[in-house]
């Protein structure tokens, strides 16, 4: 147990640098407000609810996850000035959150860890020093937590800060954490909380950011486009209704790109998944710098703190990236012969990656029927995750990967979020010689294969015809393509240009 005298020092310190901390999070090199992600317009709804004593029980408890660089900090801190961030034409939506009816605490748990101070031992000296206890608060406190998994007995922590608080609404929590299995899955939370992900940038949220302030509302997509892109996807009956769907829709991207400048796409694709490259300019280098950072810092500390690996393979684990950024697929017995490292333990690192969410692990169709060990499918969840670990030096035959990254951030991040509407929804690849790079199975018997093509004019209809071969028949097959126009190739396939998925 740590002395009260510690903790005193620790919390005098911390309130009175707070501000001073949260400032660069906040504001930009001009002094002007950082823009908002599209997350943050969730949290501000919920912090209005709970201002405004209309917070559900569940709701009390919120984690956000996600992994390292996609602004998970810059959430909190901007949640914390809430108010410096509502646009003066929705100010009337969020009157209570503006009038500031309610306490607020900000705390870096990793600065907390590093004193070897808990949670626990901080939150009863704050509730001693501030006369109040949380199991019959007067005033509403906002508690923003980051890094939260720093403190071993985090889940247990907030559980008990739920189970005191069933008697009145007068509390919100909102806990971010880079280890998203961790985050998600812990036991002490089932029931007691809500959690969400957030992701690296898509384009049109990059396009947002990046273009607001010189581009105005041009930056912005139609509204409900992304959302009627992805819908089309899913509940088309034939080829043909996608087309006609899309074809409509032409014309409204098409402005919509007009107005952006014309390297945008690339440079998105190159620099654009992490939001804090938005301050860069023409400085390839730091960028693919800072991303390694990221990439560092996962290794260091997320992965370490999942498994205990030995120090040989800690010390391949950037080889083992640089493999699978590299390659086309990942042949694990492959990896090992390259890596001089036991089956064991190499299937433990891709695990402890696809678990911190750097990795997405595509299953074969039809893998859970069979147990011969077939090459798997690693993708990054953003290209330029897989373009900063090659230093931009992508041979030709990786080219298209980093459309497949950018095909799986979407499938990750919106897709499946129709399941409540749809059913289920499996992304899948047929890993048989001459298949297709994707299999969407929607529901019990929908099936949609896509696939990546990037080289070659005529690429993609066999490789979808093989694969409706080998899967038993298929609704439809879209061919993404890197240029080109809309085009109904047959009955069956749909080419559909990159720039409309760069549009979802």
């Amino acid at each position: 147990m740590v002395n009260r005298e510690k903790i005193e020092n620790f919390y005098r310190l911390w309130i009175s640098e707070i501000d001073k901390l949260l400032s660069g999070y906040i504001y930009d090199e001009e002094g002007k407000p950082n823009p908002t992600r599209y997350i943050f317009s969730y949290y501000l709804t919920l912090l209005e609810k709970f201002a405004g004593n209309r917070l559900e029980e569940i709701e009390k408890i919120n984690l956000l996850s996600g992994i390292r660089g996609v602004g998970k900090t810059t959430v909190l801190a901007q949640l914390y000035y809430a108010p410096k961030f509502i646009p003066s034409s929705k100010r009337l939506n969020y009157k209570n959150v503006i009038s500031q009816n309610y306490e607020k605490i900000y705390l870096d748990v990793s600065r907390l860890a590093a004193e070897s101070i808990s949670l626990t031992e901080f939150f009863n000296y704050y509730q001693e020093i501030n006369n109040v206890r949380f199991v019959d608060l007067r005033k509403k406190l906002l508690i923003l937590l980051d890094e939260v998994h720093y403190d071993e007995k985090w889940g247990l922590f907030l559980k008990n800060i739920f189970d005191a608080t069933k008697n009145h609404k007068n509390i919100l929590v909102i806990a971010t954490g880079s280890s998203t299995l961790r985050i998600k899955l812990n036991p002490d939370l089932s029931r007691r909380s809500i959690s969400e992900e957030l992701y690296p940038l898509k384009f049109n949220e990059y396009a947002i950011l990046k273009y607001e302030s010189t581009l105005k509302k041009v930056a912005y997509p139609v509204r409900g486009l992304s959302d009627n892109l992805i819908e089309a996807v899913l509940v088309s009956k034939d080829a043909k209704e996608l087309f006609e769907f899309y074809r409509n829709k032409q014309n409204e991207i098409s402005r919509y790109f007009s107005k952006l400048p014309p390297d945008a796409e690339q440079d998105y694709l190159f620099f654009g998944g992490f939001p804090f490259v938005l301050r860069l300019k023409n400085k390839k280098s730091i960028i693919f710098e800072l991303v390694s950072g990221v990439i560092d810092k996962l290794i260091t500390k997320d992965l370490l703190e999942m498994r205990r690996f030995s120090s040989e393979t800690i010390s391949k684990i950037k080889d083992l990236l640089y493999l699978i950024a590299s390659s086309d697929s990942t042949d694990i017995d492959k990896l090992c012969n390259t890596l001089k490292l036991d089956y064991r333990p190499v299937r433990a690192v891709l695990d402890a990656l696809v678990q911190s969410g750097i990795l997405v692990e595509i299953k074969s169709y039809g893998q859970k029927f069979v147990r011969v060990r077939k090459p798997i499918k690693f993708l990054f969840i953003s290209p330029s995750l897989r373009i900063s670990i090659l230093n931009g030096i992508l041979p030709p035959e990786i080219k298209g990967k980093i459309l497949e990254d950018y095909l799986v951030l979407i499938f990750w991040k919106d897709f499946r979020k129709k399941e409540k509407k749809y059913g289920s929804i499996e992304i899948m690849h047929d890993s048989s010689s001459g298949g297709a790079d994707f299999v969407l199975r929607i529901g019990k018997e929908k099936k949609v294969i896509i696939e990546v093509g990037f080289r070659k004019e005529d690429e993609g209809i066999r490789q979808i015809e093989n694969t409706g071969k080998t899967i038993g028949g298929y609704d439809y097959g879209i061919i993404v393509s890197r240029k080109g126009n809309l085009e109904l190739v047959n009955d069956k396939i749909i080419k559909i240009p990159l720039n409309f998925w760069l549009a979802m």
